[in-house]
């Protein structure tokens, strides 16, 4: 009969009125004690009851169980991903030309937020972890939703954007005589923008917030679920944490389109549309509408208690030989120190806990550089506007993971996958997305056809270099600081107006339609339109994007199992720190590192960049080839190092089960050491269960007949059986010991 203290209640309590930090917690089911002094059952911190302070109505009662702080932790992780996956990463763009931001720029700030959580998830997790995590994570909810506010509000203290350059009379830039030059204009803004520190501090808020949502809320939430229904339950979560950057691409999408001033100016007196490479969408809107969801999303957090009620569990796994908690009502700092580096010690030296952790930092490697910079890829390597871009990621790319993601967790539940499965299955997918790798290097497109820039003009000797001065254009004196590219009839995109030659413009309204007289255009109407020219290129986005679903796919399907092995390779008592560790590598090693060196290998390819008075801005164009070498080639080195760290784990969990089966069979004697598990390391054996165990004689009993594990027994053996169970052996007869 099991003890109240073993039910996780302390004696002469019911259910309903267990204590998160009185006497008789269970420390093992992940409640943290204080010492044993009696308080009184309606005390807001020693209840499990749902409520604000002393309100605590009874209808509410129903909410204080796992499912409801699943729901709503969900929740809270898709609003995060709404906006820092979603909307975000899809204005990062945006966000260059409004500040004049580089590539490895806009990279470094996407790490301001990964750094700031490296630098503070240690204390959080270990102190947080001892105190009232739901609240935690609920004030990580409202800082989250005010960085993303002041994100947003930056919008109203910059200068109205100016696309032009030399100013927004588009015929300061055709060919006519005493055309601008290069002279610099004093009184441009050149270089990084002086409100980028703004931005600075406002992702330094959000990496504060989001420190404890993966951390303190996933362990709360594992802490009071069966271990074979906390795949699913967390797989959950993830679902909604990968399915909400995909609303955020697509309505980073629409609000792309709009006119990033239309607050401000007459949209109707825009000069260019949303092809144009200059175009500026309202990247401001996005951050406004998250954060304000999620500050609202922080406050049902505050009314989870400190600690639910733990249902009845005997899964066993790969059990690591650490304490379970220990009493910290009286730790001191010099304790809390001491505490904390013995723990370090214990997850440092766990094989299984750092191989899947690095395993981890390898492949989000590639997942944090493929979230920053995969619009920019899709615009420049396809030819597609910004809004086409995201609309793209996120109706295939995002959902691809997002399906991978649920359909892992289900898997790991419906067939009760334990440690070693779990493994395998993340092996298998992970060799198949390295082969896969290889379609992506299929889709190649080649440089757009601009004169002057990627190739000659056909009027120009190729010995000679290319330029973008040319015979056809020398009279016109053009300037080369305004990017404004036309495509010529000719399907030559040109560097602007000026650099085709043309004389005359076609206006419908403020917008120029038609630039004629083009000297340069090989054509018989000697005309351009303005922006790039289409390309049959673009049409293999599609293709692409198809692959990478299949890809996101299956490398999420393996990370749900193999965040469950990392779950239970360490002692409850160690989760969260563990959690935190693992969160802070992720950042330290894969999110802070990789929009940074795959943004520098990016400006490497660029081919021209938009430059003010001498100052270096972002960049207009790139070289495909070279852009396509360095973003998929460090991709797949990255996929493939995963591997490697994969394998070393894969090992240690196959030899921490065979060291505990040697230990239970060490109590049995010699003979039992000598029918020790012969169980096949063989990845592949995903839904078999092997019963290649042998088990002695002294160790079955008289109930060998039973025990379908048995493979040794004898007449002596199941005759005994019977005669203790006042049964009567069968008609067959064992006539000496047999083995199956």
């Amino acid at each position: 009969m099991p003890t109240h203290q073993e039910n996780g209640t302390a004696g002469g309590e019911t259910p309903n009125d267990v204590k998160a930090g009185g006497s008789g917690t269970n420390f093992a089911n992940g409640y943290h004690g204080e010492k044993s002094a009696e308080k009184p059952v309606d005390d807001a911190e020693t209840t499990v009851s749902c409520g604000l302070g002393s309100w605590r109505p009874n209808c509410i009662q129903k909410c204080a169980n796992a499912k409801m702080f699943c729901f709503v932790l969900a929740w809270f992780m898709f609003f995060e991903g709404l906006m820092y996956s979603g909307f975000f990463k899809g204005a990062i763009t945006s966000l260059e030309k409004q500040f004049r931001m580089t590539s490895s720029v806009s990279g470094t700030l996407a790490t301001v937020a990964e750094i700031t959580t490296v630098v503070v998830v240690t204390f959080v997790t270990y102190i947080g972890g001892k105190s009232h995590r739901p609240i935690i994570v609920g004030a990580g909810s409202i800082l989250l939703g005010l960085g993303s506010i002041l994100m947003g509000v930056t919008h109203w203290w910059v200068e109205i954007y100016d696309y032009g350059g030399a100013g927004q009379n588009l015929t300061t830039n055709q060919c006519t005589a005493g055309n601008g030059s290069d002279s610099c204009d004093q009184g441009a803004s050149t270089g990084l923008h002086p409100l980028f520190p703004v931005l600075v501090v406002a992702q330094i808020i959000i990496g504060l917030g989001n420190t404890p949502m993966m951390t303190l809320g996933i362990a709360y939430l594992d802490d009071h679920v069966k271990k074979a229904d906390s795949s699913l339950y967390l797989a959950s979560c993830w679902l909604m944490l990968v399915l909400a950057p995909a609303v955020g691409f697509l309505l980073s999408a629409i609000t792309l389109t709009w006119w990033v001033d239309l607050d401000r100016v007459d949209v109707s007196t825009v000069a260019i549309s949303p092809l144009d490479p200059r175009w500026l969408g309202a990247w401001w809107l996005g951050f406004l509408f998250s954060g304000g969801l999620l500050v609202m999303m922080g406050v049902p957090f505050f009314c989870f208690p400190r600690a639910l009620k733990k249902p009845d569990d005997d899964w066993e796994d790969i059990v690591p030989d650490s304490p379970k908690m220990v009493d910290t009502g009286k730790e001191g700092p010099k304790d809390v120190v001491v505490g904390m580096f013995r723990a370090l010690k214990r997850i440092l030296t766990n094989t299984i806990y750092m191989g899947i952790t690095f395993m981890q930092v390898s492949a989000l490697s590639v997942t944090y550089a493929f979230g920053v910079f995969m619009p920019k890829f899709l615009e420049s390597h396809f030819q597609l506007a910004a809004s086409d871009a995201n609309s793209l990621i996120g109706l295939a790319t995002i959902p691809g993971a997002a399906v991978g993601l649920f359909f892992g967790g289900f898997i790991t539940k419906k067939f009760k996958w334990k440690s070693i499965r779990c493994i395998n299955f993340c092996a298998l997918t992970n060799v198949v997305v390295v082969i896969m790798y290889g379609g992506l290097w299929a889709f190649t497109c080649d440089n757009p056809f601009i004169p002057g820039l990627t190739l000659p003009y056909r009027s120009e000797n190729a010995t000679n270099g290319i330029t973008l001065q040319a015979q056809c254009n020398t009279a016109c004196n053009c300037s080369a600081e305004r990017f404004d590219p036309v495509c010529g009839t000719d399907w030559m995109t040109y560097y602007s107006p000026c650099h085709a030659g043309c004389a005359g413009t076609t206006y419908t309204g403020p917008l120029a339609t038609n630039y004629t007289d083009c000297s340069c255009v090989v054509a018989p109407t000697f005309s351009a339109t303005p922006g790039k020219c289409f390309t049959a290129c673009s049409a293999r986005a599609q293709g692409f994007v198809a692959l990478m679903f299949f890809m996101a796919f299956l490398a999420a399907a393996g990370q749900a199992p193999a965040f469950m092995v990392l779950l239970r390779s360490v002692s409850e008592a160690d989760k969260s720190f563990a959690l935190g560790l693992n969160y802070m590598a992720q950042r330290l090693f894969a999110s802070i590192p990789s929009p940074i060196y795959f943004g520098a290998a990016i400006d490497g390819a660029c081919l021209l960049w938009q430059t003010t008075c001498g100052q270096r801005g972002n960049c207009w164009l790139y070289d495909n080839t070279r852009f396509r070498q360095s973003y998929l080639g460090l991709a797949t080195a990255l996929q493939l190092l995963s591997i490697v760290f994969l394998v070393v784990a894969w090992l240690a969990v196959y030899r921490r089960k065979r060291n505990q089966d040697a230990k239970e069979d060490g109590d049995n004697g010699e003979e039992s050491r000598k029918t020790k598990d012969r169980r096949p390391m063989w990845p592949l054996s995903l839904f078999q269960r092997p019963i290649t165990r042998r088990y002695s004689e002294e160790r079955i009993g008289p109930f060998a007949l039973y025990d379908p594990r048995s493979l040794t027994y004898s007449t002596e053996t199941i005759n005994e059986g019977y005669t203790s169970n006042a049964m009567v052996n069968p008609a067959f007869v064992i006539e000496s010991a047999t083995q199956i």
